[in-house]
């Protein structure tokens, strides 16, 4: 294969989703489990159903109330305010009951409402007059909770679904209340329209992460999908054009801005068409907005290359070389809203997406809100597989073992990782890419580990070259057991042949590992003792 020179490659992940298909199944989903999920949300022994509905009122009167000033004809404000609001329900709804049952104690049971509705409706005013006046107290709490509290983003989508379907579990404790007075309609029906706006409205892409079923597609689907498709263009060019060696310019197109303008126009300024679901249709859109922010150029060129001789004692000489030049021409956010030609309501979206408080949230969407269990971390066909190591060709995918054995062990160690949501290889190599993590060819930088993670440090790397196995078994069992987390070279550290994984335990004279390229545990099964080279070790604070 021919010698390779590279300067700096970028490579990101997409995914995609069907709206109209997700929300009609999750809307399914979730009425079949009204029954079940309003008994588990209701205690007849501590309330009783218009003490529920008040409850859920309560929180919902917060949302309209907050969102009043601001609805007008445009929804997304309003939108965006109560994504926020309906975030922070479950811990400001416990504080308005305790406040609303402190002044005004509901004494009449389900049996006196039915037998004096005069009485019922009386009380339901009353609680509708203290419902108003918590939800106003409310309103300031949510928001300033909000702004002490955005730093934990990312929790902010599952926790508004969860606050969802909370609102649709009450359903069967809200229809009763209904009886007892209809001002609880109107309060219902706007809470379930604000819902409707929220999914429906350019924000549903935070949603889009969600599978409705086992075998249907999401945004992170369509990522990996686009980024296996880059991938596959550049392999094909290299093998098109005869090359001695070849060099790579340019970076890819962030997925956060190609989601940003994927987002916008399937709007077009007025929620023409939502964004949480994906399909094959919306798919291609996708890829199509993906390959006009990255356009792929090539040339081959007769150039004269200076090359070192074998030994260090021969001159330089030049030679004839064909060089394959590969550029990739890729476009940001904002010159793709002029290419696109956006008209003011999509500029408007524009402004609202590409504001810095909805980072973790993009995130949310590329990678998954939930990373799943590190012990399933791989560096190759994962959502973060094509990210750039530094500034080089190289990706997680291809000498990402040592940096994801890292992430894993950080994640093992509970450490905090709060400043990076979600944490997992992608999102911790971009970081290091931020903090200068890697040198020119790629190697790792043990010190920004600690700069990006600060609670997790390097500490040193013991040699093991040479060693019997019982003596490599010793040295490693002692720095695992004195509270050290390892990552070992397996594969012997030559040139062209270097492998880590993490160690997670010691069982007998074996040593189980999380390894990024296999599922294999027992380390040495896997891998020959005679070859395993070295071992970094690091603590936490």
């Amino acid at each position: 294969m021919a010698d390779i020179k590279t300067r700096n490659i970028v490579k990101g992940t997409i995914k995609t989703i069907d709206k109209s298909v997700v929300a009609t199944e999750k809307t399914k989903d979730n009425i079949v489990n009204v029954k079940n999920k309003s008994e588990s949300a209701t205690n007849p022994e501590e309330r009783n159903a218009n003490e529920y509905a008040t409850n859920k009122i309560t929180n919902a009167g917060k949302v309209i109330v907050d969102n009043s000033g601001k609805i007008k004809k445009k929804g997304n404000d309003s939108v965006r305010t109560t994504k926020e609001n309906f975030v922070k329900a479950k811990q400001k709804v416990r504080t308005i009951k305790t406040r609303l049952s402190e002044k005004k104690k509901i004494k009449h049971t389900t049996k006196g409402i039915k037998a004096s509705s005069k009485v019922a409706k009386k009380e339901a005013q009353k609680v509708a007059k203290e419902t108003v006046k918590a939800s106003q107290r409310a309103m300031k709490l949510a928001r300033e909770t909000a702004k002490r509290t955005y730093q934990g983003a990312k929790l902010t989508v599952k926790t508004t679904i969860s606050a969802i379907k909370a609102i649709i579990a009450g359903t069967k404790a809200l229809i009763s209340a209904l009886i007892a007075g209809g001002w609880i309609a109107l309060v219902v029906i706007i809470v379930i329209c604000l819902i409707g706006l929220l999914v429906g409205s350019i924000f549903g892409i935070f949603f889009s992460g969600e599978k409705s079923s086992p075998n249907a597609m999401t945004m992170q689907d369509a990522i990996v999908e686009c980024n296996q498709e880059f991938s596959d263009k550049l392999e094909s060019i290299q093998n098109s054009n005869p090359h001695d060696e070849y060099v790579l310019d340019g970076n890819v197109a962030t997925w956060r801005d190609i989601l940003t303008i994927y987002t916008i126009k399937q709007s077009n300024g007025i929620n023409e068409q939502e964004v949480v679901t994906m399909n094959d249709a919306k798919k291609q859109i996708l890829k199509d907005i993906y390959w006009d922010m990255n356009i792929i150029t090539s040339e081959v060129k007769d150039e004269t290359v200076t090359v070192q001789g074998v030994n260090t004692e021969e001159l330089p000489k030049e030679v004839q070389k064909k060089v394959l030049h590969i550029k990739i021409d890729s476009k940001t956010a904002e010159d793709m809203k002029n290419v696109y030609h956006f008209n003011p309501n999509q500029i408007k979206q524009y402004d609202e997406l590409s504001s810095n408080e909805y980072a973790s949230l993009w995130n949310n969407v590329v990678y998954g809100m939930d990373s799943g269990e590190y012990i399933n971390w791989k560096q190759k066909n994962a959502p973060w597989s094509a990210i750039r190591i530094g500034n080089t060709s190289s990706t997680i995918s291809d000498i990402g073992c040592l940096v994801t054995s890292i992430a894993i062990l950080i994640q093992k160690s509970g450490v905090d990782t709060n400043n990076i949501s979600p944490f997992n290889p992608g999102t911790f190599v971009e970081s290091l890419n931020q903090n200068n993590g890697f040198d020119t060819k790629g190697n790792l930088s043990y010190a920004p580990i600690s700069k990006v993670i600060p609670n997790f440090k390097y500490v040193g790397n013991v040699n093991l070259r040479g060693k019997t196995r019982v003596d490599k078994l010793a040295l490693i069992s002692q720095y695992f057991n004195d509270g050290y987390y390892l990552t070992v070279e397996v594969k012997g550290a030559t040139e062209g042949s270097q492998h880590w994984v993490a160690v997670i335990g010691i069982n007998g004279n074996n040593i189980v590992m999380v390894d990024p390229a296999t599922n294999h545990t027992d380390m040495w099964s896997a891998y020959e003792f005679s070859k395993t080279s070295q071992f970094n070790y690091f603590k936490t604070n």
